[in-house]
C-alpha cells in the first residue's frame, strides 16, 4: 500500500489547453475498475456524529453522520476533495484504497453509500514528475466535482498530472476526468467515460477560490468546465467526451462559461461581458449605472457564475471614474437583466448559490432573485466587518464568515435573505458554518481530530 506522504504527493495540480478525446470504460459497472481490480463491500451507513461542531441553530451539532479522510497529508494547496450533487441529495469525496484512490457517494440525509468506484491510480503528480514548485505545502491533491448535463447528475473524479514521461521524455500534462453517472449503485464501479484534457500550467492552484489561476473543474450553470492559470476555460461533454476550447468566440477574449446559447466572453484587460454575435452586457444595463458607457468604459464588469447567472460590476452616475459600487444579476445565456443593487464597497469573490436556485450571492453581496432583492453584506459606518458568503440554504439563510481583524480568527454570520433588509447577525464564538446546504442537511468540513479532513453532515432541525 502507498505510504501517506506518496498518497498525497501522487496526485493533482490542474490545467488544460487543447481538447483529446475520451471513451467509454469497457468494464461494466460493478465489476471493477480500469484494471479490473476490486475493492471489498462498501461499510454500513455510519450510526452518527463522533466530533461535536459548535453549529448554528438551525442544525443539530449530533444528527447527521460523518466521514473522515485520514489519508489525507495536514498541508495541502487543492481545494478539499469533496462536492455535493444539490440535485441528488448526495455527498461525494475521495478516499483511499491499498490499491489506489476511490470516489465514494454517499445519501446526505441518511449517510447510506450509494457507490463506490473501483481504485484508481491517477496521472504521475506535478512533485513526483519533477515539477518543483509543486512540492510541500503545494502539493495537489486528487479531487471531486459534480455537473449536471441533459437532465442527468454525474460525479467526476479528476487529477492533474503527467502521462507517459521518463528519464527523457516529457509526458503530457493533462487533467484527467473519470465520469460517473450520479445514479450508479455498488462497489468497484467503472467509469463510466474517461476524459484526459491537455493542459500547460505556470504553477501550483491555491485551492482557495481566492485567486483566477486556481485551477478549477466546476459546472457554474452549463455544464462542466476545466479552468486554469486565468486565461483557459474550457467545456467538457461528459456524455460524449468532447472538448469545447471556445477557439472561435475567444478569439479576442477569454471564454467564462458555455451556455445553450454559446460562450459567454469578456474581453481581454477590460473583463466587459459579452456573447459574441448575440448580445453585450451593456445592451440591459441595470438601473442607475452609468449612461456614458463606450467600448473602453469599466462599467459592465465580471465578478462571477453560478447556476446559470452572471453577475457583473458597474459604475453610477454620483460614483467616480473608478468606483463600481452595482452589482447586477444577468442571465447567463440571454445577458438580460434579472436584478441589481448599488452597495458602499462590495467585495467580489467565488458566486454560491441556494440548492433550489432562488438565492444567489457573490462576496459580500446577495440575492433573492424571486423577490428582485439584495442585500449588501459589506463593512460599514454600522457594520464593523464584511461577511463574505459561503453557503446558502433553499429557505434562505445565507452563512458567511466575517473578515478577519488582526490577531483574531474570523468570525461567522447568519443572514436571512427572503424577508426584511438581509441584516447580518453575529452566531456565537467558534460557530462553523456550512461549506455547502442541501435540502434537510448541511455539510461542514473542518480538520479531523486524527488526521485529515473531516466530513460532518448534519441534519437541520
Amino acid at each position: 500500500m502507498r505510504t501517506r506522504k506518496a498518497v498525497a504527493g501522487a496526485a493533482l495540480a490542474g490545467v488544460l489547453l487543447t481538447g483529446c478525446a475520451g471513451a467509454d470504460d469497457p468494464a461494466p459497472a460493478g465489476k471493477g475498475g480500469e484494471d479490473g481490480k476490486k475493492t471489498s463491500a462498501a461499510p454500513p451507513a455510519p450510526s452518527g456524529p463522533s466530533v461535536l461542531l459548535s453549529v448554528p441553530p438551525a442544525y443539530t451539532a449530533d444528527k447527521g453522520w460523518e466521514q473522515s479522510l485520514s489519508w489525507m497529508p495536514a498541508k495541502y494547496s487543492s481545494k478539499p476533495p469533496v462536492a455535493v450533487g444539490a440535485r441528488s441529495g448526495t455527498v461525494a469525496y475521495v478516499d483511499t484504497t491499498e490499491d489506489g484512490y476511490v470516489v465514494q457517494v454517499r445519501d446526505a440525509s441518511t449517510g447510506r453509500i450509494r457507490f463506490t468506484g473501483a481504485p484508481w491510480e491517477p496521472p504521475t503528480s506535478m512533485g513526483e514528475a519533477g515539477k518543483g514548485s509543486y512540492t510541500g505545502d503545494d502539493v495537489e491533491l486528487p479531487s471531486v466535482s459534480t455537473t449536471f448535463q441533459d437532465g442527468r447528475e454525474y460525479v467526476v473524479l479528476w487529477a492533474h498530472g503527467v502521462l507517459g514521461g521518463d528519464a527523457l521524455a516529457k509526458g503530457k500534462e493533462v487533467v484527467r476526468l473519470l465520469v460517473y453517472p450520479m445514479d450508479a449503485s455498488g462497489s468497484a464501479v467503472a467509469p463510466k467515460r474517461r476524459v484526459d484534457v491537455p493542459v500547460d500550467v505556470y504553477g501550483p492552484n491555491s485551492g482557495k477560490g481566492e485567486g483566477e489561476k486556481d485551477l478549477r473543474v466546476e459546472d457554474y450553470g452549463g455544464g462542466l468546465q476545466v479552468h486554469w492559470d486565468g486565461t483557459k476555460d474550457v467545456a467538457v461533454d461528459v456524455a460524449s467526451g468532447t472538448i469545447d476550447a471556445c477557439a472561435d468566440a475567444c478569439a479576442e477574449g477569454r471564454g467564462r462559461v458555455k451556455t445553450a446559447k454559446g460562450w459567454v466572453v469578456t474581453r481581454h484587460g477590460l473583463d466587459l461581458v459579452e456573447m459574441p454575435g448575440s448580445w453585450h452586457i451593456q445592451d440591459d444595463a441595470p438601473p442607475g449605472a452609468r449612461s456614458t458607457m463606450n467600448e473602453h468604459t469599466l462599467d459592465g464588469q465580471y465578478i462571477s457564475t453560478i447556476g446559470g447567472h452572471l453577475l457583473t460590476r458597474w459604475g453610477t452616475e454620483a460614483g467616480d471614474n473608478f468606483s463600481t459600487p452595482l452589482v447586477a444579476v444577468h442571465n447567463a445565456a440571454t445577458g438580460k437583466l434579472e436584478t441589481s443593487i448599488v452597495c458602499e464597497q462590495p467585495k467580489g469573490g467565488d458566486a454560491v448559490s441556494s440548492p433550489n436556485g432562488r438565492f444567489v450571492a457573490a462576496g459580500t453581496v446577495a440575492f433573492d432573485l424571486q423577490r428582485r432583492h439584495g442585500a449588501c453584506l459589506e463593512a460599514g459606518e454600522s457594520r464593523k466587518a464584511d461577511v463574505s458568503v459561503r453557503s446558502i440554504t433553499d429557505d434562505g439563510i445565507a452563512y458567511g464568515e466575517l473578515a478577519a481583524g488582526f490577531g483574531r480568527d474570523p468570525g461567522t454570520a447568519e443572514v436571512d435573505l427572503s424577508a426584511g433588509d438581509g441584516t447580518p447577525r453575529a452566531l456565537p464564538n467558534g460557530t462553523q458554518v456550512p461549506e455547502w446546504t442541501l435540502r434537510d442537511t448541511g455539510v461542514f468540513l473542518t480538520p479531523s481530530p486524527v488526521n485529515g479532513l473531516l466530513i460532518s453532515v448534519l441534519k437541520h432541525k
